[in-house]
């Protein structure tokens, strides 16, 4: 990431210059970095550094689907009397809450809590120390 600044005396000037800026950074765009690749292909194939990621994965995957269960339980006396066992079934990082569009924006707009209008919450991004201010918000939008 960065910015580069050019100062100019003219317009035209201006626009040769942005065409040649244009020209230079256009290869990292059509052939971006492979530093992410360089450093998957050093962890994939080192037995160690394979082992490790793994064991880190598997642990990720533990706290997150303790973050569903806690979501879950502390859900489960909303006010609405809305069903939300189904955070605690399903997988991965994120969770279609069975929110709102109107829901989620209430979310973002009263209490800073982002979810996409589609209900999408991001799972992953829960934690002992927010999981029961989410929980209460959730409960106060329904």
């Amino acid at each position: 990431m960065g910015a580069l600044s050019i100062i100019t005396e003219s317009k035209e000037e201006t626009a040769r210059v942005l065409s040649q800026v244009k020209r230079v950074i256009r290869t990292n765009y059509s052939n971006p970095p492979t530093h992410g690749a360089i450093i998957s292909a050093a962890v994939l194939n080192d037995p160690a550094l394979r082992a490790l990621w793994e064991e880190e994965l598997g642990e990720m995957r533990v706290r997150i689907q303790g973050m569903r269960k806690a979501m879950v339980e502390r859900l489960a006396d909303n006010p609405a009397g809305q069903d939300f066992s189904f955070v605690g079934r399903q997988c991965g990082m994120f969770s279609y809450s069975g929110l709102t569009a109107a829901q989620a924006q209430r979310l973002r707009s009263e209490f800073g809590i982002y979810a996409l209008d589609t209900g999408r919450i991001c799972v992953a991004a829960l934690n002992q120390k927010n999981i029961d201010a989410v929980c209460d918000a959730i409960k106060k939008v329904l």
